[in-house]
């Protein structure tokens, strides 16, 4: 009976093993695809600066603002908003029944008026109380509605958008003033695109002077370094590699553009979708299929968003994205190996399922299967030390490859003992850090399995831009 245990024991361990292998194979792989793209993209980009797009390419656009909870970072995420660079646009925040001050401060900052306007019934939503337009910006709106989720209020939002393109941003994030002509570019640079996906990157540490960016420092605290590692790192060959091979299925919600008309046709966002980002790219990605149209990455324009500063908090968000995944991969689930979907069928989704969604599983009973191998002399030392290796000195090496090429391509950080911090912080993730993460995923599978399926906004962590003050919201919407 004991041998049958110790067999059974080595041959997971050799499968861990060449998971590991083959998964490390895969981000290496991706990772070339997107230092290429990325070589190619950076001399497209000395190009279009020494070419201004003609004013009929500049498709006016609405933005649209999904807030709940939101005092503390709204009014500076609204007035880089009303400051972009682009000819003609609207803002239109959605306040999602807040409990907070949030709607108190956007009447005070922004000399709100409540106008009388009707919705157009373009996208499901709930009940709608008042609608407000400011007196000292002419292109802003602002909406105030009952508690209904953040899918809800982008499709409120929407409802009122009066232009052709709607670019989805997170409350508390902040634009780079260029963002958006640079998103423009690329829907004009690819034909056929019906939504462009942005990068984002974290505002922990950066200096803010009249709602804009105008200095990054390196957070003190590691859990924050590390996640500016794993932005890089998803960033680069997780949506750059990706969408190269024509088969990215999310657009972050904190920063993407769609044609507005393609989402009137699909229905707008899923309200019942727990990570509504990502449901509704799989959703065009049917679309797609049908029409023979491309959802594209531009890899230059930044949306800068903030991050948990504390491993509660941090807890709580991986394990929401992980419920959203799973979510999202059981409802389409028959996309999975079908040709009729094409390489997003046969190549995206079953990357997503192998390893994104069962990556938690498998790295979670992996690390401790093979430890405990080791220690009850089922596995040899050269066996530990591979496995050990590749868990570790592999991946190192792929979050440093992405580093370098990010930082050599588009430069943020200033100098190179900036660089070494975030080396060190994707040296000191693989001990704790990457184990908490892999728990958290697991732990959000099972909650959503056995224990729910809520939809909610979550219980988050609220800073300030100016890192003056943060505040704890626990309210969390049913």
């Amino acid at each position: 009976m004991l041998t049958v245990f110790h067999s059974a024991v080595y041959i997971s361990d050799w499968f861990v093993f060449w998971y590991f292998v083959f998964l490390n194979a895969i981000y290496t792989l991706l990772i070339a695809i997107a230092a290429r793209e990325m070589l190619r993209y950076a001399n497209e980009r000395k190009i279009q600066h020494m070419v201004s797009l003609p004013p009929e390419f500049m498709k006016p656009y609405s933005v649209l603002v999904p807030a709940f909870n939101e005092e503390i970072s709204i009014i500076e995420s609204v007035k880089a908003l009303l400051n972009l660079d682009y000819p003609e646009y609207e803002v239109i925040v959605c306040n999602d029944g807040s409990t907070d001050g949030t709607m108190a401060v956007l009447k005070e900052a922004f000399r709100l008026e409540k106008v009388d306007v009707e919705k157009e019934d373009r996208f499901p939503c709930g009940h709608i109380k008042d609608v407000y337009y400011s007196r000292a910006y002419a292109r802003l709106m602002v909406i105030d509605k009952e508690n209904g989720g953040k899918s809800d209020a982008l499709n409120a939002a929407a409802s009122f958008g009066r232009y052709p393109y709607v670019c989805a941003v997170d409350a508390d994030s902040l634009l780079s003033e260029d963002s958006m002509g640079k998103l423009m570019q690329r829907f004009v640079a690819v034909p056929g695109s019906i939504a462009v996906g942005g990068v984002v990157r974290l505002s922990n540490g950066a200096v803010l002077k009249d709602s804009r960016i105008t200095q990054l420092k390196m957070p003190r605290n590691m859990t924050e370094r590390i996640q500016i590692v794993e932005y890089f790192r998803a960033f680069l060959f997780g949506r750059v590699g990706l969408a190269k091979m024509n088969v990215l299925m999310i657009i972050s919600g904190a920063f993407g553009v769609f044609r507005q008309d393609v989402l009137s046709m699909i229905g707008g966002w899923d309200r019942k979708a727990i990570g509504e980002d990502m449901e509704l790219v799989v959703r065009l990605q049917k679309f797609i299929d049908r029409h023979k149209q491309k959802i594209v990455f531009a890899p230059e324009p930044v949306c800068w968003t903030q991050a948990p500063r504390t491993l509660g908090m941090l807890s709580i968000q991986r394990d929401r994205w992980q419920r959203a995944l799973l979510q999202c991969l059981i409802k389409h689930a028959g996309m999975l190996f079908n040709p009729r979907y094409g390489m997003i069928g046969l190549i995206g989704f079953p990357y997503y399922f192998f390893f994104e969604l069962l990556g938690a599983v498998i790295e979670f009973l992996g690390y401790p299967l093979v430890i405990g191998s080791f220690i009850l002399g089922i596995i040899n030392l050269k066996f530990f030390l591979l496995f050990m290796g590749i868990a570790i000195l592999w991946g190192l090496c792929i979050s440093v490859t992405a580093l370098v090429l990010a930082e050599l391509s588009y430069r943020r950080y200033p100098g190179r003992v900036a660089l070494w911090q975030l080396i060190q912080a994707a040296f000191y993730e693989n001990f704790g850090y990457r184990q908490l993460h892999s728990f958290w995923r697991f732990k959000g599978m099972v909650r959503y399995l056995f224990f729910g399926r809520k939809t909610e906004w979550g219980q988050r962590l609220r800073q300030g831009f100016d890192e003056t003050y943060e505040q704890e919201t626990k309210h969390e919407q049913l």
